[in-house]
C-alpha cells in the first residue's frame, strides 16, 4: 500500500507517516518502478498508526512509544506488560496533576496579593 493511502485510511497526514516511519514505530518495504522508489506498507501499517495516535492522546510520547511499537509487531505486548504500562501511565499523570494543583493554588494566591 503506497504512503497516501495509509495516510488515508489511517486518518493522517502523509508526513505522519514518514515521520513515525523515520522513527522506526512503522515500517515499509522499499520497491521499486523504473526510476521512482516508492515506500510499500503492510495493510498492519493503518491499525499501528491509529494505535500510536490514540496512545499520543492519552499521554504516551512517540520517544515512549517507540519500544512498545517494536513489541507490538513482535507479538510480546503481552496483558502484563500493557497493564505495567498503563499504571506507570497513571502514575505519571497523577504526579503532573499535583504539580499542575499546586501551580494552581500558588497562582491563585499571588493574584489574592496582588488584589484582583
Amino acid at each position: 500500500m503506497l504512503i497516501g493511502e495509509v495516510a488515508r485510511q489511517a486518518g493522517v497526514s502523509r508526513d505522519t507517516v514518514r515521520l513515525y516511519t523515520r522513527l522506526g514505530l512503522v515500517t515499509c518495504t522499499m520497491r521499486q518502478a523504473g526510476s521512482r522508489h516508492y515506500a510499500d506498507y503492510d495493510e498492519s501499517a493503518v491499525e499501528l498508526i491509529k494505535g500510536v495516535k490514540t496512545a499520543q492522546s492519552i499521554g504516551f510520547t512517540l520517544a515512549e512509544l517507540g519500544p512498545i511499537a517494536a513489541a507490538y509487531v513482535a507479538g510480546s505486548l503481552d496483558d502484563a506488560r500493557q497493564r505495567e504500562l498503563l499504571a506507570a501511565k497513571l502514575d505519571e499523570i497523577a504526579d503532573r496533576q499535583q504539580q499542575l494543583a499546586e501551580m494552581s493554588t500558588f497562582l491563585r494566591a499571588k493574584l489574592e496579593g496582588l488584589g484582583a
